[in-house]
């Protein structure tokens, strides 16, 4: 059994016969097994495209488009296991009567293109790794 190990995310993919190319069962990535002893470092895993999931699963494209599209339900807080911070927003919108929701529409609005216009690190660190219950 050959063990080929993912330069990207570092999960082993197990396979019987040698392989030309490989890819990844966790993250999809193709890689050379050959290539294997020169590992990918960590920040090569940042610069994906925008509606990419990143190395926690989430794509700040679709964060960035639920925050504008759907923001004042706080959708988009509910997309990145934010709940609390999903629950006040859809609170604030529908028991206001919409009075304070479009202050909570503006701040999704510009969490939204801050989000689109992140790079990925900074993204992953504001909205998905940080313990901050509300990121804005």
């Amino acid at each position: 059994m050959n063990d080929y190990k993912c330069p990207v995310c570092g999960n082993s993919t197990y396979s019987s016969a040698p392989l030309v190319r490989v890819k990844c069962q966790s993250c999809g990535n193709e890689f050379d097994p050959v290539m294997q002893s020169q590992p990918t470092p960590p920040q090569m895993q940042y610069g994906r495209g925008v509606f990419d999931n990143g190395p926690s699963g989430k794509s700040r494209g679709v964060a960035g488009l639920l925050a504008i599209l759907l923001g004042s339900l706080g959708i988009h807080y509910f997309y990145l296991g934010k709940n609390t911070a999903g629950i006040i927003f859809l609170l604030v919108t529908l028991l206001s009567c919409g009075v304070l929701g479009t202050v909570v529409a503006i701040l999704s609005l510009i969490s939204g293109v801050l989000m689109l216009t992140a790079t990925e690190e900074d993204f992953e660190n504001k909205y998905v790794y940080s313990n901050n219950t509300m990121p804005i």
